[in-house]
């Protein structure tokens, strides 16, 4: 007798289709929209750390550019003016050398201030060479 007092309600099934394919036609394009705005954000993120990473070494590349431009300026041309440029320059050049260029960037600027040019020009020489085999560099 129990048994029959607890009966479930008779539910019509092409109702309740109806209303399962309504919310997913609702949650589908939400759960779609959220999923690419995530995607998208992360995208972007990576292209700003690009961009970012492309702008420093671009950076350094001028900086010692223009080391290496004055440095030669200096050795073939010593004149106040070459020598200032140069001077501004190389601390700049120093504070961004890996370590394996900053004793011989050293070394070069002290036999320059010294005038001691033939030399510092292969020391100059052989840091060129080092920049450009640096990839973090050139």
């Amino acid at each position: 007798m129990l048994a029959n007092s607890f009966a479930f309600p008779e539910i019509d099934l092409s109702l309740s289709i109806s209303v399962i394919l309504a919310l997913c036609a609702i949650v589908s394009p939400i759960l779609v929209a959220i999923i690419n705005n995530i995607h998208h954000t992360k995208i972007r993120k990576l292209e700003i750390q690009q961009d970012q990473y492309r702008n420093t070494i671009l950076h350094q590349r001028d900086v010692f550019e223009n080391y290496l431009k004055h440095a030669g300026r200096c050795i073939y041309f010593a004149d106040s003016t070459a020598l200032k440029d140069y001077g501004e320059f190389y601390f700049a050049a120093l504070s961004y050398a890996p370590a394996e260029l900053r004793g011989d960037m050293i070394t070069a600027n002290q036999l320059m201030l010294q005038d001691e040019w033939e030399e510092a020009t292969p020391i100059i020489e052989s840091i060129a060479t080092k920049i450009h085999r640096n990839p973090h560099i050139m």
